[in-house]
């Protein structure tokens, strides 16, 4: 990683010098950008910065570390990127700007473990000649059971992402007023799976 990046990030973490020091009771310390204000990844984010590129590399670490200590857990975040945690953490930001990372995150993270991946599951690539995903086969079931619900999916729970899949994705995007494209976008599984 380049120099005057970290020297970025550094300066930035000594700014937000306000840590949670561990005590007789077990809390820890939180280190990296979980010490960083919402006003300060907002900064960061807007400027898409060098700093925000650490950032998100501090969500996925976040995640991973999350994924290897949580019991039952092979994946919290089921579908979502980084780039979807990033924006739901500028959502929550952009109205409390003097909030730390490191809760909003854990906050996000914790909002997510009931739908996280349990066990391990095969990962699908997805392609239509315009987007690329990978979405395990376990979430593509999920993504036809809620279709299903919607009264949009009569075909088969069988986490293969058929052209019946597509159709019924499409026709839940047209009633949320999203690109009919039928492919399973971040907007779109946020919406499908998590509202």
């Amino acid at each position: 990683m380049a120099r005057n990046g970290w020297m970025m990030l550094g300066g930035l973490l000594l700014i937000s010098a306000a840590v949670d020091a561990a005590d007789a009771n077990g809390q820890f310390v939180v280190k990296g950008a979980g010490l960083l204000s919402c006003g300060e990844f907002i900064t960061e984010r807007d400027k898409r910065s060098e700093s925000y590129q650490y950032i998100g590399g501090w969500v996925d670490g976040f995640v991973t570390a999350h994924n290897k200590y949580a019991p039952d857990t092979y994946d919290v975040t089921s579908f979502e990127n980084t780039e979807l945690l990033l924006a739901v953490m500028d959502n929550h930001c952009r109205a409390n700007p003097q909030d730390r990372l490191y809760p909003v995150l854990n906050s996000i993270v914790d909002k997510l473990a009931p739908e996280r991946l349990q066990q391990q599951s095969p990962g699908v690539q997805l392609a239509d000649g315009r987007h690329t995903a990978v979405l395990y086969r376990e979430t593509i079931s999920r993504i036809q059971q809620r279709l299903r619900e919607l009264d949009l999916y009569k075909s088969g729970i069988d986490g293969t992402f058929s052209d019946a899949t597509r159709s019924a994705l499409a026709a839940f995007q047209k009633d949320h007023d999203l690109q009919p494209t039928g492919f399973p976008d971040q907007t779109t599984l946020w919406r499908l799976l998590r509202n």
